[in-house]
């Protein structure tokens, strides 16, 4: 199990700490910087360094894309880590600041 630096429960829609098994964003380090993970932490989650992460999030805080786009990432890239009836959630946290990009 990871040490995360950050926690976002999709679930409650706040940010906890020890949010194993749930449905979260958390920001843990590696060796070479820090990864982000969406998901339950253990078979349904996606992984991404930074600078990816930091450019999906700013594709939805920016509204770079139109709601198809969107969903794109949410319900195509993200599909194994992101259920559906948490993308809202997710959304409003990127736009609202509460999960930001990893500096």
């Amino acid at each position: 199990m990871s040490n995360y630096i950050f926690e976002f429960n999709l679930e409650t829609g706040k940010v906890e700490n020890d949010t194993i098994p749930r449905y979260a964003v958390r920001y843990y380090e590696i060796e070479n910087g820090i990864m982000a993970e969406v998901g339950d932490g253990y078979r349904h989650m996606i992984k991404l360094d930074a600078k990816h992460w930091n450019r999906i999030l700013k594709i939805i805080k920016n509204d770079e894309l139109d709601k198809d786009g969107i969903k794109a990432i949410t319900s195509g890239l993200m599909r194994e880590g992101l259920p559906e009836e948490y993308e809202e959630t997710f959304i409003s946290a990127i736009k609202s600041g509460i999960v930001k990009e990893i500096k």
